[in-house]
Formats: C-alpha cells, sequence, structure tokens
C-alpha cells in the first residue's frame, strides 16, 4: 500500500493514504499527530503483538479507538459514521514506522505500558 506522509506549510504532520485506509490517515493525523514518544509505545505494543508476548492490545485516543491482535488490527472512528478499518497488522506497523520517521529522531525500542 503506497502512503505519503508530509509536512504541510504550517509544519504539520499530514499523511495522504487513498480511499481505502483513509482511516487509517485519521488515526495518523488526530490521534498520534506529532507525537514521538505515543508512536514508539503503540509500535512496541504491536511488536510485542506480534511476537505473541501480548494477544490483543487496544487504546483510545482523540478520535479514534485501535485494537491489535497478531494478523489484523482494527481503527474505530468514536465520532462520525465511518465504517471501521481491517488491516493486517504489519501493514499498522510499516505505516507507524514511516509515520515515526516523518516526526523524526530514532524509534525507541521501549514502550510505557510494558
Amino acid at each position: 500500500m503506497a502512503y505519503r506522509f508530509f509536512r504541510d506549510d504550517d509544519g504539520d504532520p499530514r499523511a495522504e493514504t487513498g480511499r481505502d485506509r483513509r482511516l487509517l490517515g485519521r488515526f495518523l493525523e488526530a490521534d498520534i499527530q506529532g507525537s514521538r514518544a505515543l508512536c514508539d509505545e503503540i509500535l512496541a505494543a504491536l511488536d510485542a503483538v506480534i511476537a505473541g508476548r501480548r494477544k490483543r492490545w487496544e487504546m483510545t485516543g482523540n478520535a479514534h479507538t485501535l485494537s491489535a491482535g497478531k494478523r489484523t488490527s482494527r481503527i474505530h472512528a468514536e465520532t462520525g459514521r465511518a465504517a471501521d478499518l481491517l488491516l493486517p497488522t504489519a501493514e499498522l506497523r510499516l505505516a507507524l514506522l514511516e509515520w515515526r520517521l516523518l516526526l523524526g529522531g530514532k524509534a525507541s525500542r521501549r514502550s510505557r505500558s510494558e
């Protein structure tokens, strides 16, 4: 899946994800925003789920709830009528890694929730 992550004229991180992954872009922009720490926390949680150290992981942010399982993750919009987005957890992880690169600095391997 091709994404385009960039900073707008005000320096805010933005995501162009295409129509089928629009909710992913909204999640990145509204819930993670420019927080490297939150991005690192989610990546660490996904790594734990993928490795089998945790069965599932869930978080509710500003506008969405993310539920992650070993193979599939779900993004649910807390407002509006958008259908939930189901996507492979590995794809979500790759998108988060790209978002983290946009935010800058080194990704942390530790999670505050573990």
